[in-house]
C-alpha cells in the first residue's frame, strides 16, 4: 500500500512539475525580454553585411588558430583580427542582438534566483554551465 501511494505521488509530483515547467515556459516566451530577443536574433540572422563581417573575422581567426595556441601570432595579426571583430560589432543588428541576449539572460538570471529562493537549492549552479550562470 505505501509502495502503491509513494508512486502515485511520485506521478503526482512529476505530472505538477511538468505543468509548471510548461506554465513557466509559455510565460517566459511572451515576456517583452524574449519577444525582443526572437526580433533582434532575426534581424542579425537576416543581416547579410554582417554575416559577411562576422565569416570574415572566422576565417581570420580560423588561420590564426595555431598561432594563437602557441602565443606566436604577431602584433600585427592581433590588430588585424581585433580591427575584423570590432567592424563585426559595429553593425547595428549585432549590437541590437547582443543587448537583447544580455536583457534576456538578466531575466533568466533572476527566474533561476527566484526559483532558488523558493526550493532551498542554487539553481543555477545545479544545472552546470547555461544561459543563467
Amino acid at each position: 500500500m505505501i509502495t502503491k501511494n509513494k508512486t502515485a505521488l511520485e506521478i503526482n509530483t512529476e505530472l505538477d512539475l511538468s505543468n509548471t515547467i510548461r506554465d513557466f515556459t509559455n510565460t517566459l516566451v511572451e515576456t517583452a525580454h524574449y519577444k525582443n530577443y526572437e526580433s533582434a536574433s532575426k534581424r542579425y540572422k537576416n543581416d547579410q553585411e554582417a554575416q559577411k563581417a562576422l565569416q570574415e573575422y572566422q576565417a581570420k581567426a580560423k588561420d590564426l588558430q595555431t598561432k594563437q595556441m602557441f602565443n606566436t601570432m604577431t602584433q600585427a595579426e592581433k590588430k588585424d583580427l581585433e580591427r575584423l571583430w570590432q567592424v563585426f560589432l559595429e553593425y547595428t543588428s549585432v549590437q541590437g542582438y547582443f543587448d537583447a541576449q544580455g536583457e534576456l539572460q538578466a531575466l533568466c538570471r533572476a527566474c533561476a534566483q527566484v526559483i532558488s529562493d523558493n526550493c532551498g537549492l542554487d539553481y543555477a549552479a545545479a544545472c552546470g554551465a547555461s544561459c543563467c550562470g
